[in-house]
């Protein structure tokens, strides 16, 4: 008896201690000061590739992305990422590496992409694209900021890339040349068998037998 009124006596304690955090904790929230205003706008940027893979003479996707997380219009804005593909090492295909937007609203979100060709292959390291906008109408001095990295890779040449991830033709001529003889053999015995047995002379055989019984 002693045991179960000493358990819920505990029981008691633990719920009321949870109640009394949870009080805590709620107090804290609407205590907490809100956030003072940027008076500014405020660019995030990130450079993404959009293809899985680097390859030599082939097209590589690659997809900027902006949004003003300030509470004032960037005016001005502009990104650069002709130091990320020098010509002597990239092809440009599609789209511009040095793009801009009159403006950009408090919340606001622009996309770019852009489509080069590697000329040769090996390491690369694809740094981040310059961004640089006026955070205010009134600015006198741009605000300057950068994206995401993707960072280093490798650029495939392209008979590496097909021999590793192009197609197997190689495996199944492989694949057919080992099971022609178990399909080719029995079929030159049935035909040898058939040439040497024709269906008309087995036909006469079966019926002179029906006739003798």
């Amino acid at each position: 008896m002693n045991n179960m009124i000493l358990q819920v006596e505990m029981l008691r304690t633990v719920v009321l201690a949870c109640v009394l955090a949870l009080v805590v904790a709620q107090e804290d929230v609407l205590l907490e000061k809100p956030k003072a205003p940027l008076n500014s706008a405020k660019i995030l940027a990130s450079k993404t590739p959009l293809s899985q893979y680097a390859i030599e003479n082939m097209e590589f996707v690659l997809e900027y992305f902006l949004v003003n997380i300030g509470d004032k219009p960037a005016t001005k804005v502009r990104l650069d990422d002709r130091k990320a593909f020098p010509t002597q090492d990239y092809e440009l295909v599609k789209g511009l590496l040095q793009v801009h937007w009159d403006s950009l609203a408090p919340g606001e979100n622009v996309t770019h992409s852009v489509v080069v060709k590697p000329r040769r292959f090996g390491l690369f390291n694809h740094t981040s694209a310059v961004i640089s906008y006026y955070p205010t109408e009134d600015a006198k001095e741009a605000r300057i900021g950068y994206s995401t990295a993707p960072g280093e890779g490798t650029i495939y040449s392209q008979r590496s890339y097909e021999r590793r991830f192009g197609e197997r033709w190689s495996s199944w001529l492989l694949f057919a040349l080992l099971i022609i003889p178990f399909t080719a053999l029995p079929y030159y015995f049935w035909v040898s068998f058939r040439n040497h047995y024709p269906e008309s002379n087995v036909s006469q055989e079966v019926e002179s037998k029906k006739k003798a019984k």
